[in-house]
């Protein structure tokens, strides 16, 4: 959830609902003290400069010049960027309504304008920090991410022919010895490289096809055996509706049937239970 939350459509939701939040409790303050209109003008001056000093000072000044380590740059721009930014609300404020929210007289003395400046330009040097960590948590999170995906499909570029090459293999046996089945087994590999092939290429897949194809190639080990191998694979609660990263399991059956030698140790056993917990799934063999 929290994934969601941070990416996508999900984080545009979330910043649009915080500034609409600050917003709203902005005009309620100003409402207090000036009418309706002027309270309404104010909110939009007042929203509209510290958002366009967030996402400029973000997604441009750090971004170009901070994260590509140009450090002298940054600084000059996200100097100019913060006094400039200043200066021109105050001066905006001061054209537009003639004094701050608290004046009661429409003209201020010159040197109001200077303490204005002074506070407004605290208050964005503040925002500015946030800024700047904001983009830079969100950076590293971001190659976090690209990092995880680039390991996960390296990972199924080399589980995609391995897995086939066990299966052609598995195959191939059960024809040489002219099992009555291979004809299911070649329909049965159909289906699992069509769920390594296009499924394998998805986000997330509803965990029932996974536990699918698990049975599946299990069906296929034992149809290239002459003689019954002890394989048990359980299912422990309601996992209809669970998702999961695909090819996330069914790697570790295909190694356990494949290292696990039970063709030529007749007693051997291969026992799997996947089991439905409170916020997880167990999966042991």
């Amino acid at each position: 959830m929290l994934n969601t939350l941070l990416s996508g459509r999900g984080r545009l939701i979330v910043h649009l609902t915080g500034w609409l939040l600050v917003s709203l409790v902005t005009f309620y303050l100003i409402s207090g003290l000036r009418p309706p209109g002027e309270a309404l003008a104010r909110t939009v001056m007042n929203m509209s400069f510290p958002a366009a000093l967030f996402y400029i000072n973000a997604k441009i000044v750090v971004n170009r010049f901070f994260e590509t380590h140009r450090y002298g740059r940054w600084a000059f721009w996200s100097l100019i960027l913060w006094l400039g930014t200043a200066w021109i609300r105050v001066l905006t404020e001061l054209w537009t309504f003639g004094g701050n929210v608290f004046s009661k007289q429409n003209i201020l003395p010159d040197d109001r304008g200077y303490r204005m400046f002074f506070v407004t330009a605290l208050i964005y040097f503040i925002l500015m920090i946030f800024s700047a960590l904001y983009q830079l948590l969100e950076n590293r999170r971001e190659i976090e991410a690209r990092h995880t995906q680039a390991r996960l499909n390296f990972l199924k570029a080399q589980i995609n022919p391995h897995f086939l090459f066990n299966t052609l293999n598995n195959i191939y046996s059960a024809a040489v010895l002219q099992h009555p089945r291979t004809a299911d087994m070649v329909l049965r590999l159909s289906d699992l490289l069509r769920y390594v092939t296009y499924d394998g290429q998805a986000e997330r897949v509803p965990i029932h096809k996974e536990i699918a194809q698990m049975r599946a190639y299990i069906d296929l080990f034992q149809l290239k055996s002459e003689n019954p191998l002890s394989i048990r694979f359980e299912v422990e609660g309601d996992l209809q509706n669970g998702e999961i990263e695909p090819l996330l399991l069914l790697p570790l059956v295909e190694n356990a049937l494949k290292h696990g030698d039970l063709e030529e140790h007749p007693a051997g056993y291969l026992h799997i239970l996947l089991r439905k917990e409170t916020q997880s799934a167990c999966f042991s063999g």
